[in-house]
């Protein structure tokens, strides 16, 4: 048993040899922090020492760069926390990143009125309409799926685009 393990012990020290400095160049590409990324593969290295049976690993190698990728992110997320928790709670009189209410509002008006306006149009161009632009259907299978030749799929999306532009253009009622 003590063969083993001292074979595994040599066998990590070579990957020491032969690997830690790009080891300590991932980490420091992933932490975006090259003063600690010696003490991250360090760390990598004693993880990948202490599995029971190292021996069995068929490539310790790559097993390394796995840990010391997991390594490094671990030490992103709980740098990331740390800065979270000093930053403190969210300032309530600091203004949203998203849109205002005002905002939200008006896109939702839009949005009805754009309901509106396409639930006008005629049926066959009502469903040409919504088959091009949300199903994402070509002016062919449109045809093929409604019967009609891709000439009048095309008429009607035209058709569907004027009446909705002046449905648009048009004043809400309020």
């Amino acid at each position: 048993m003590t063969g083993s393990v001292g074979t595994w012990a040599r066998k990590i020290a070579e990957l020491f040899d032969a690997h830690r400095l790009r080891v300590e160049r991932a980490i420091a590409r992933r932490t975006g922090d090259p003063q600690t990324a010696g003490d991250l593969a360090q760390d990598a290295f004693l993880r990948l020492a202490r599995l029971p049976d190292g021996e069995a690993i068929q490539n310790p190698a790559g097993l390394l760069y796995v840990v010391a990728d997991r390594v490094a992110l671990d030490h992103c997320r709980v740098a990331k926390r740390q800065r979270r928790r000093e930053a403190g709670p969210p300032d309530e009189a600091l203004p949203s990143s998203g849109p205002g209410a005002d905002m939200v509002v008006e896109r939702n008006q839009t949005m009805a009125r754009l309901r509106g306006a396409i639930d006008s149009l005629p049926p066959k161009t009502r469903d040409v309409f919504l088959l091009y632009h949300v199903e994402g259907l070509s002016y062919r299978a449109i045809g093929e799926r409604l019967g009609i030749s891709p000439r009048t799929v095309e008429y009607h999306l035209r058709t569907a685009l004027e009446q909705c532009r002046a449905r648009m253009k048009r004043r809400p009622l309020r």
